[in-house]
């Protein structure tokens, strides 16, 4: 049985005293770059629509997450490193006041909530530069990032307006995108459709996969919305399947963890395997009884780690090649009333073969006076 190991919490920033609404100094995301320094970035604004697209900040580590440095942006680009040399990193552009664009007639308006309206458009509907999928990209051997515009072949792919502006999303901005053992890119997103006429009622989540170095992108899979009324009194209200994280597990299957939580409260999450490369998905299964966005990674002595959850955060190991049957679930932040924890995103990045650092965040770490703040953190996870 492994064992889970905790590090002690290394500091990376502290938001100000007064900042306690939610959105700002959470959602954090790690890579480690091509100098092997590890970047870290982490969300300073709202968690709104209207915050897409601006700044982040950004930390680098020279010591494996020992000590940080904050740095500019521009100074922090890794993106995925691709077989033929090239780094890619997608750009998650502003979103940008309804009344500034022109927009066709929507093909769904719908009421998300008494003060959530979404407006529905067909993205095949609306000019090239609304519906674009952006990446900066840097070629092998040379030091520039050159902006450039990916095809994304997607049947029925929509685009939304949202608290008055128009979003670039779906898109790729969120650092997940992984190398296939085949080298092909894959993505996984969350969205609706339009199939049949209709827009889909809830949301699935769509495989995309590029075979050529991400300038062109097709869809592999659909893993359709398929809840567990039993363990979901709330299953037929969801939004539906969001925010999904895949892995390519020592057995050569694909394992997909799944979230469901949304504005009706706590929801289950859930798994679902592939055993085709991608091309089909098991029926889905409850995961645990909780998980917003998990993270998974397998080290190199063959242990699956997973982080994840809301309330609270916890990590959770696995030795099998399958990632069927796992260890129970340590907690990192315990749980505490409605967010009043962590907003429980997290990052990992492999360290050593049996050590991954965890990147998080936590509201209530005293600062050096011993007051509680919003707090960026990052610790290491040994498995033994």
């Amino acid at each position: 049985m492994p064992q889970i190991t905790l590090g002690e919490p290394v500091l990376i920033h502290q938001a100000p005293v007064e900042v306690k609404e939610w959105g700002p100094w959470q959602f954090p995301h790690l890579e480690r770059l091509a100098d092997g320094r590890i970047h870290i970035e982490f969300h300073v604004e709202a968690d709104s629509v209207t915050a897409y697209g601006l700044p982040s900040r950004h930390a680098l580590s020279a010591d494996n997450g020992g000590s940080w440095e904050a740095v500019a942006g521009r100074d922090a680009r890794g993106g995925l490193l691709l077989p033929n040399g090239d780094r890619l990193l997608p750009i998650q552009l502003q979103s940008r006041n309804r009344n500034e664009v022109t927009l066709p007639e929507p093909v769904l308006v719908q009421e998300d909530a008494p003060t959530r309206i979404t407006h529905i458009y067909r993205a095949a509907d609306l000019a090239g530069e609304l519906s674009g999928w952006r990446f900066l990209r840097q070629r092998s051997g040379e030091k520039d990032w050159i902006e450039e515009t990916a095809s994304v072949r997607m049947p029925g792919e929509i685009r939304i307006v949202r608290e008055g502006m128009y979003a670039f999303w779906p898109s790729f901005s969120h650092g997940r995108s992984q190398l296939a053992p085949d080298g092909s890119i894959w993505e996984a997103i969350h969205t609706k459709r339009i199939v049949d006429g209709n827009v889909q009622p809830a949301n699935n989540i769509l495989y995309l996969r590029s075979v050529d170095a991400g300038y062109t992108w097709d869809v592999l899979s659909e893993i359709l919305y398929q809840p567990d009324r039993e363990a979901d009194p709330h299953a037929d209200q969801r939004d539906g399947f969001t925010e999904p994280e895949f892995n390519f597990m020592p057995d050569g299957s694909v394992l997909c963890l799944l979230r469901t939580h949304d504005l009706l409260g706590v929801g289950p999450s859930y798994w679902s395997r592939s055993l085709d490369s991608g091309r089909s998905w098991s029926h889905p299964r409850v995961f645990d009884d909780r998980g917003v966005w998990p993270r998974m990674l397998t080290l190199g002595n063959g242990i699956t780690l997973a982080s994840y959850g809301r309330p609270g955060l916890f990590v959770r190991a696995t030795p099998d090649p399958a990632g069927l049957e796992w260890e129970p679930r340590v907690a990192v932040v315990e749980p505490a009333e409605r967010r009043q924890d962590t907003c429980s995103y997290s990052a990992l990045l492999a360290l050593d073969e049996k050590t991954a650092l965890l990147a998080y965040s936590d509201f209530n770490f005293p600062d050096a006076h011993g007051q509680k703040r919003k707090s960026i953190l990052v610790r290491t996870v040994t498995i033994s």
